[in-house]
């Protein structure tokens, strides 16, 4: 649960149960300086964690944002059992800054994250170059925290894929600038043979896949140093099925086909972000129902084969608000109260394999 200011509101989810006092901040019972004013969640059961997915096959994952996850959200990602976890951090941070989030996710959420290290702009390629490498040598395999923490599971958590950058292509960073970015973190990463699979950010806008063309004529040997292309084919309102030009479906099966072309059949797509907004916002926003709907439909042609989508990350676990006409605040399976919209159930049942 995202906590708020809301006066009095008690929830029962499926493994826990948050009451949250007049005036509530986001502290853990029990943590210095809680008081009456504290969020306090009932522990749960002990979340078993999932079993990992045969390779090739498809895994459903969920957003985890940016920024720290509260006593009451983490228990929210431990109920609802995903896999896989995408986490942003920013590339201007102390790496050693991520432990706490890191051990949050193996320790209590028994989530894998899968890094989102930068946002739309990477800033100086020399220094994000660093980030990365010293990023991966903390938490990927073998990393250091896994040698200080050896009571975690680091063959179930340590972070294994990291995606560098989030939609540089709006506005922040031309796909010559992208690549100019990416290129000295991608050749580093190979020459010390990291245990790191590296994704990529592509996009496709109606039938055009320049950025990835223009990323394939930029990087020498491209196919060598990554190990996936990431797309966020979101199409606001619209049913993923839905011909036209922004289609999700159309969209991604033109990418599949231009990195066949381009020699990488094998390599898979991670759709890292996808959802629907419900909140009041007209055309770009949908009821719950069809949210539901659509993240259904939108599982069963990620689960084709021929499209070798290995990761579906929804967008996103909790609304940041409800009853607003911001779009951005809605994309929500769970409710700000964390009350489940119908889409948990959906989500939750191809995370467990009962799809």
């Amino acid at each position: 649960m995202t906590c708020s200011k809301l006066a009095r509101i008690s929830w029962v989810a499926t493994t826990a149960i948050c009451v949250v006092l007049a005036g509530a901040g986001c502290a853990e019972a029990g943590a210095p300086g809680a008081g009456a004013s504290a969020v306090h969640c009932e522990p749960p059961l002990q979340p078993q964690a999932p079993p990992e997915r045969a390779t090739g096959g498809l895994t459903v994952g969920i957003d985890g944002g940016y920024g720290s996850w509260t006593a009451c959200e983490t228990r929210h990602r431990a109920a609802l059992g995903a896999v896989i976890t995408r986490h942003e951090w920013s590339a201007e941070a102390a790496v050693s800054a991520q432990d706490a989030l890191v051990y949050k996710a193996a320790a209590k959420a028994r989530t894998r994250i899968h890094a989102l290290l930068g946002a739309n702009d990477l800033g100086d390629p020399d220094e994000y170059r660093q980030f990365v490498v010293a990023f991966i040598r903390r938490y990927g395999t073998g990393g250091s925290f896994w040698e200080e923490h050896p009571k975690l599971d680091a063959r179930r958590y340590a972070i294994r894929t990291f995606e560098l950058g989030n939609e540089p292509y709006f506005g922040e960073m031309t796909a010559d600038e992208y690549a100019d970015a990416v290129r000295p973190t991608l050749e580093r990463v190979n020459r010390l043979r990291l245990p790191a699979r590296i994704v990529l950010a592509s996009r496709v806008s109606g039938t055009d896949a320049s950025w990835m063309e223009d990323l394939y004529e930029e990087i020498p040997r491209l196919n060598s140093l990554f190990y996936a292309f990431a797309d966020h084919p979101y199409w606001y309102g619209h049913d993923p099925a839905e011909a036209g030009g922004e289609g999700p479906f159309q969209r991604v099966a033109i990418l599949r086909r231009k990195m066949d072309a381009f020699g990488a059949p094998a390599k898979p797509i991670f759709i890292t972000e996808y959802g629907e907004s419900t909140g009041d916002c007209g055309e770009n926003c949908v009821s719950e129902a069809t949210q539901a709907r659509h993240l259904r439909r939108m599982i069963r042609f990620c689960q084709r084969p021929e499209m070798r989508i290995e990761l579906l990350s929804v967008y996103q676990l909790i609304d940041r608000g409800t009853e607003s006409d911001d779009r951005e605040l809605q994309f929500g399976l769970l409710r700000q109260n964390g009350s489940q919209k119908a889409a948990y159930g959906v989500v939750r049942a191809a995370i467990s394999g009962a799809f």
